[in-house]
């Protein structure tokens, strides 16, 4: 495949199907290569921060506050990314410096000798990978109409959870043996996906970019709507609720599921006895269960309704928890984590279309995907330790118990999200 053909995008027709889909599969060349250390960092930081901190609570605070940058930054960048203009576009500038910074940091963490050392390069590790985060995702709808974005997310999902089980097997066959090699691995592979994103992703050819560059020219006045502060008010005040309910079930959700995979680890070797190495592989067999259902789920989706599907994972995931808690040990984790992550799985694939579809244009998915990011990180930053704390005073016994409320408030705020399509007028207000 050369460069000039990777993504046949114009403005004077729609991407096919077939297009579609070539474009998200390239685009998740970038995903895969962030991802791969994204999983791999929320099953072994927390181990090591447990080193040096014998507090739940703080382990999660500290695996939580590192999202609060999170919170600062996707918004503005989201907003910063829609109004760039360079050669290279609007958004893969910011993955042409953050993704050889966050291999650099990354490839650090497990050289650390001391906990200022390991905090210090956590947090230029996570600032890299933050800088290109919502510019990354933004991407797919730049180039993937509004009736294809369910399967292409479907396609960017199942690529994460490629890496989810890349992550796991790094942890149940690498991590025992040689911690650093198993850091080292993910890295390696930012470095080498980079420059073949940058030779078959030409952003400056999607239709995304070149609506950018119409509006740019013909209306200010529609710029002026994707501000950021305005967007906000607008969400807040508008008659149809749809956008901010569907936000906040995106941050209670994030709330439950950063909890169980920040804490997951712990878990497994602090309540059910097992190894470092096997409980970092307890993901493994739901990063499977994602990969495999992904799509067909984003089909089912386009078929009967994004938001029902949604509500029926958000269920399983809740329904998971409790048997896990009833029937505790390590092979009913193991089955409890599938279901999670298929319950999971049905959310992540139609929460951030759901949110593109509802915003009003081409010209403002940067802002939009980057409120998403705010309430996804907002809930990253504050599960974990609220869950942690919840742990230090109950004990491990019922720790899966204290993931199921956040879950259950997703499902509840959910259930008030009444349409799925664009309400762009109400949201901006």
């Amino acid at each position: 495949m050369t460069a000039s053909a990777a993504v046949p995008v114009t403005t004077s027709r729609r991407l096919t199907a077939t297009a579609s889909a070539k474009a998200a599969l390239l685009i998740g060349l970038a995903i895969f290569a962030q991802e791969i250390s994204w999983n791999f960092y929320d099953s072994q930081v927390p181990v090591s921060l447990g080193k040096y901190i014998t507090s739940v609570g703080v382990v999660g605070f500290l695996m939580g506050v590192d999202n609060l940058l999170g919170i600062i930054t996707q918004p503005l960048l989201g907003r910063w990314s829609d109004n760039l203009r360079t050669r290279w576009g609007r958004r893969t500038p910011f993955i042409l410096v953050g993704m050889p910074l966050a291999a650099l940091f990354f490839a650090l963490i497990p050289f650390e000798t001391s906990l200022p050392f390991l905090l210090a390069f956590v947090v230029l590790y996570v600032s890299a990978m933050l800088f290109q985060k919502t510019p990354t995702e933004s991407l797919m709808p730049d180039f993937v109409p509004p009736e294809h974005r369910s399967k292409g997310n479907a396609i960017l999902k199942t690529i994460t959870s490629l890496t989810v089980v890349f992550a796991a097997l790094l942890s149940m066959l690498i991590v025992d043996q040689n911690l650093q090699l198993a850091f080292l691995i993910p890295a390696v592979l930012m470095v080498l996906i980079l420059p073949i994103f940058l030779l078959t992703v030409k952003e400056k050819t999607s239709a995304g970019y070149q609506e950018a560059l119409r509006v740019q020219g013909e209306n200010v006045e529609q710029l002026e709507k994707g501000r950021l502060w305005p967007t906000i008010q607008g969400i807040v005040r508008a008659p149809d609720k749809s956008m901010l309910y569907m936000l906040l079930s995106v941050f209670f959700l994030a709330f439950g599921w950063a909890a169980l995979r920040a804490l997951l680890t712990r878990y497994g070797t602090d309540s059910l006895g097992m190894t470092r190495g096997d409980a970092g592989g307890l993901s493994l067999p739901g990063g499977i269960a994602f990969l495999l259902l992904a799509y067909p789920l984003a089909l089912l989706s386009e078929r009967y309704g994004r938001r029902l599907l949604m509500m029926l994972g958000l269920a399983l995931m809740i329904a998971s928890l409790v048997a896990g808690y009833a029937l505790a040990s390590p092979t009913m984790l193991l089955v409890t984590v599938v279901f999670f992550s298929i319950g999971y799985a049905t959310f992540s694939v139609n929460a951030l279309v759901v949110v593109w579809n509802l915003a009003s244009s081409s010209t403002t998915t940067g802002t939009f995907t980057g409120l998403f990011y705010l309430m996804l990180y907002g809930g990253y930053a504050v599960g974990p330790g609220v869950v942690g704390l919840l742990t230090d005073l109950t004990g491990w016994g019922p720790f899966l118990l204290n993931v199921a409320p956040f879950i259950l408030v997703a499902l509840l705020l959910l259930s008030r999200v009444r349409r799925e399509g664009p309400v762009a007028a109400q949201v901006e207000g």
